[in-house]
């Protein structure tokens, strides 16, 4: 074998060593990137999970303030009925207190 020869198989074996190196490299920053990925995965799916869990308890709290709203306004046309009938009976007293002192 010549020495050329031997120093080209040498130079060539060193290459395919620092190719491997490299390659080795690659494949763990692979791996982390994948490793990464499902990381997010999980993360996008618990994410979705908190918005239908908000989505659900804006529901709940839509329905509970349109029932307030309306036992609320039901409370208000009841007491608009009383300060009505009040009305009537404070004239009526009125009425009546205007009668007597016209006697």
């Amino acid at each position: 074998m010549s020495p050329l020869t031997l120093v080209l198989e040498f130079a060539l074996a060193v290459l395919l060593a620092a190719c491997l190196f490299y390659c080795w490299r690659l494949d763990r920053k692979l791996s982390a990137l994948r490793a990464g990925q499902d990381g997010i995965r999980d993360a996008a799916r618990e994410l979705m999970e908190c918005v239908t869990a908000a989505e659900t308890a804006v529901r709940n709290l839509r329905a509970a303030s349109n029932e307030a709203g309306r036992d609320l306004q039901g409370r208000i046309d009841t007491a608009r009925s009383l300060a009505d009938n009040l009305g009537l009976a404070l004239g009526k007293v009125r009425s009546a207190a205007d009668l007597g002192r016209g006697r």
